[in-house]
Parts: C-alpha cells; sequence; structure tokens
C-alpha cells in the first residue's frame, strides 16, 4: 500500500464495482460474444463485420459522443441501431433488433463470480461506514449479489453522465448533504473515471492498482494505492477504532 496523501477523516464510502471488486474482463469477453452471437442470429447481414469491427465501431462512436461515451447502455444500443441502418435494416427493424441484442448481452454480462474477499470487504466496512456504488457499467447489483451492501447504486441514465464528470458524484452527495465532499472517500481502478473524477469533485480517493490500468496512466495521485483488498479493509476498519 502507497499513500501520496494526508487521509483525512472518512464519513461515507464509495465503490466502483467493475475491477475493482470483480475481475470483468472474462465477462465482458462473454458477454461481447454473446452479443454479436444475437446479433447475427437476428440479422445474419450484421456478420458482414467481425465481432472486432463491430467494437471498433462502438470504440469510434464513443470518439465523437461525449455523452454517448460516459453511458455504456445507450452506447452499445447505438452502435447496433446505427450498424443496421448502415447494413440496409429498416429503423424499425434495427430499434427493436438492438433492444434485443442489448437483453442477450445483458444476460451474460450479469453472470459475475464476485470473490468472497470482495464480500467480506464490503460486509465489515458496512458495519462502519455508509457505502455507495458508483460505476458507469450497466451491471445489476442485485443479480450479481452486491445490492444489499449499498444504501445507493448510480449509474449513468435519464441524462446523468459517467464519471469523471460530476454528475453521479452530486447524487451521492445529495444522498448525504451533511456531509462534506473531504469526508468521502471513493475507491476505483481507473486512473481518470475514478481518481481524477473523484477529486475533482474534492473527495478522497483509494486506487485499486491490480485492475486494468497502470500508475502511467495517473492524472493526479490519489490518497492512497493498494493492490489488495485485505489492505484496504484493515486501513479502513483500523481508522474507526
Amino acid at each position: 500500500m502507497q499513500f501520496y496523501r494526508r487521509l483525512q477523516p472518512i464519513r461515507a464510502i464509495s465503490f466502483d464495482l467493475d475491477d475493482t471488486l470483480y475481475d470483468n474482463v472474462p465477462v465482458m469477453r462473454a458477454a461481447e460474444a454473446a452479443n454479436y452471437a444475437k446479433l447475427c442470429e437476428l440479422f445474419p447481414v450484421a456478420a458482414t463485420w467481425s465481432q472486432a469491427e463491430w467494437a471498433q465501431r462502438r470504440w469510434q462512436l464513443m470518439q465523437t459522443d461525449a455523452d454517448l461515451a460516459s453511458d455504456m447502455t445507450l452506447l452499445r444500443l447505438a452502435t447496433i441501431r446505427l450498424g443496421l441502418l448502415q447494413l440496409g435494416i429498416d429503423s424499425k427493424q434495427a430499434e427493436a433488433g438492438a433492444e434485443q441484442v442489448l437483453a442477450a448481452f445483458l444476460a451474460r454480462r450479469n453472470q459475475v463470480d464476485v470473490p468472497a474477499q470482495s464480500h467480506q470487504l464490503l460486509s465489515e466496512l458496512g458495519q462502519h461506514y455508509p457505502l455507495i456504488a458508483i460505476s458507469n457499467g450497466n451491471v445489476d447489483t442485485t443479480k450479481i449479489g452486491l445490492r444489499d451492501y449499498f444504501s445507493h447504486v448510480i449509474q449513468p441514465g435519464g441524462g446523468r453522465r459517467g464519471k469523471p464528470y460530476p454528475d453521479m458524484f452530486k447524487v451521492a452527495q445529495q444522498a448525504y448533504p451533511h456531509l462534506h465532499p473531504a469526508q468521502w472517500l471513493h475507491v476505483g481502478d481507473s486512473p481518470v473515471a475514478d481518481v481524477l473524477g473523484a477529486q475533482r469533485m474534492g473527495w478522497q480517493t483509494a486506487w485499486f492498482k491490480s485492475g486494468l490500468y497502470d500508475a502511467s496512466s495517473l492524472i493526479v495521485l490519489p490518497h492512497v494505492a493498494y493492490h489488495d483488498n485485505r489492505q484496504l479493509g484493515h486501513l479502513l476498519l483500523e481508522r474507526q477504532r
């Protein structure tokens, strides 16, 4: 565990989900395969483009539409719909088909194996701190067995943008208006979405450095960096004694 900034008293903790509390890489690989299989089943012409080419189209759309880039559900729907239109499918069929493909994706996307260590961490911390989930992803915390740990689960949608935009952090603050921003600790693996996003709000941050990113991606230093949930749990529980 590395400390970069002095930690102030913590009164509430928010957690990123994907690749912070569980390994989301194999989940997404399986979900993407299910997405492509359903797409080609419904629209054989979709096989004109490989799975990788559909993913590239989604990435390109992210670069041109900032709002879609922060809402994974809308981004996926838009990618499928626009792609089908380009392949000659009429708009009504493309719209309905995108919804069906998304349903197949989400069914597989919510088959997550959350490690026992994460359950233990949230259970123990929840006895001392209010916990909130703040995630850019579209995982269903009820289906993966995490919902009961959190007082609120905040995700993009309804005009609410994802991290690093301030929208979701503001929703969390509104839920606990008596807390000063510096009394929040946000935990996540993304140097931009989690560390930069939370610190722009005046929050403290804990960076999970065993996720998808290395230190070269850090734009600002977190307050603390850790590589194992046991380290984080020990640190935060010790502060309650």
